[in-house]
């Protein structure tokens, strides 16, 4: 970079490449505007200079007898890649017979950092010409080694580029180069399923990779799912429990892993509870009323009075999420009568908290304006309870869940019954944070 001043290369208004890290790492799906905006800013006299000045010394580099040379000019080669244009014709003379030395080469550390930068050199092959594609085909062979390779540390970091190298080398290539190698991966050493478990629930975000469809995830993807989701570590369990809501639109196609799920609430890790709380109202909105209410409200509920606090709070957040997927009829008549019943016997203010907290979360943007005047009146009845507790925390909450309310409470009720209540709260309260919150609640409902 001649200008030395700059520290930011713009595209127009909107995204902005540092220079701290090469531009080559941070560009997105391939063949998107990230790649079309690397093409236009190489021009070919860019190109021959790069090639003519700086390719020799690469190679050179990438040749040398050190393995710390080898290794840091190797993960230079996305960025080579970049400055030639991602053109795939001069990549292919450049890039890919050092990508081929790379994968055999003699030091493991060699190939670790070829693995771990893979997609990103890969990239600059021309993928999106279909005249390259026994160049294409050599790429995949080489990841597919990477993925084989006898030291887990590469095999570890290979696995992190699958999800990118399907984007980039579409269903065929994905098929019939990385699909027969998923089931040994999921029963590899730890990190690597860990790392199996991240780049397999990427393959399921559209922001990654769009080529794999809903058919080629229930028939290649579904199995690797179901084994990683039954591993004995919950740190290989959490990176699928907590990105499953991706493809609630399939799980009513995939039983085991439902029942995976289910079994999961009880695990004696609290992330991994946690995790299952956060996905039982997209369970529901796969599986339907009739098998939350069966097979799920009992874990649900569980779940609910969990002795871990986040574990309680993912249930709590998930509210509006159930009332979305459940309606509001379905709530006042399974849900309110449950949580009452434990907020009158409870001893501890914390659950009492929990109960309030819920109701209040019900109200929130995410429950798609599913809540009915009816449950909208009732709860707030409810939040009007909890403005007489014993406990400060508790009458604390009562009143930030009143003003959380603002949207759907009705007039009547409001100047009635809710801005008294408040307004007697800041006069009478004892404690000066409760009658801060009774204040700013007053304030909100106010404007």
């Amino acid at each position: 970079n001649n200008n030395n001043n700059n520290n930011k290369i713009e595209r127009g208004n909107s995204k902005k490449y540092s220079l701290e890290e090469p531009i080559a790492k941070q560009l997105v799906l391939p063949g998107g505007k990230d790649e079309q905006y690397v093409k236009k800013k190489v021009t070919s006299v860019l190109k021959t200079i790069v090639y003519e000045s700086v390719v020799p010394i690469y190679q050179t580099l990438c040749h040398d007898e050190l393995d710390n040379i080898r290794l840091l000019a190797v993960s230079a080669s996305g960025s080579i890649g970049c400055a030639l244009g991602l053109d795939g014709s001069l990549c292919s003379q450049v890039v890919l017979p050092l990508l081929q030395a790379g994968v055999v080469d003699a030091s493991w550390r060699v190939r670790k950092n070829l693995a771990s930068t893979f997609a990103t050199i890969a990239q600059c092959q021309g993928f999106h010409e279909s005249s390259r594609k026994h160049d294409h085909l050599i790429v995949f062979e080489s990841f597919s080694s990477l993925l084989q390779d006898c030291e887990s540390q590469v095999r570890s970091c290979a696995v992190t580029n699958i999800a990118r190298m399907a984007q980039l080398g579409g269903v065929h290539l994905f098929q019939s180069h990385i699909v027969p190698l998923l089931p040994a991966l999921s029963d590899d050493e730890k990190e690597v399923r860990i790392q199996l478990a991240l780049t397999i629930m990427d393959c399921c975000n559209n922001s990654v990779c769009t080529v794999l469809t809903d058919k080629i995830i229930l028939k290649d993807l579904k199995p690797c799912l179901e084994t990683l989701l039954d591993d004995e570590f919950a740190e290989v369990q959490l990176p699928i429990l907590s990105k499953l809501s991706r493809i609630t639109h399939l799980l009513d196609q995939m039983d085991l892993v439902v029942q995976s799920v289910v079994s999961m609430s009880k695990n004696p890790n609290w992330r991994v509870r946690e995790a299952v709380g956060y996905l039982l109202p997209h369970l529901a909105e796969a599986r339907g009323v009739v098998f939350f209410k069966e097979q799920l409200l009992d874990v649900w509920m569980a779940l609910f009075l969990d002795q871990v606090a986040y574990v309680r709070a993912s249930c709590v957040n998930g509210m509006s999420k159930l009332l979305s997927v459940m309606g509001s009829s379905w709530i006042q008549r399974e849900i309110i009568p449950r949580y009452m019943e434990i907020y009158n016997s409870s001893v501890s203010y914390l659950t009492r908290i929990t109960v309030l907290r819920s109701f209040s979360r019900l109200a929130s943007s995410e429950s798609d304006g599913r809540m009915s005047s009816e449950l909208a009146n009732e709860v707030t009845l409810l939040l009007l309870k909890g403005l007489k507790d014993k406990v400060v925390n508790v009458r604390m909450v009562a009143a930030k869940g009143l003003e959380d309310m603002k949207l759907v409470l009705d007039d009547g009720i409001l100047n009635s019954k809710i801005l008294p209540a408040l307004e007697q709260l800041v006069t009478e309260d004892p404690d000066e944070d409760c009658k801060f919150y009774a204040q700013n609640a007053i304030n909100s409902l106010s404007e």
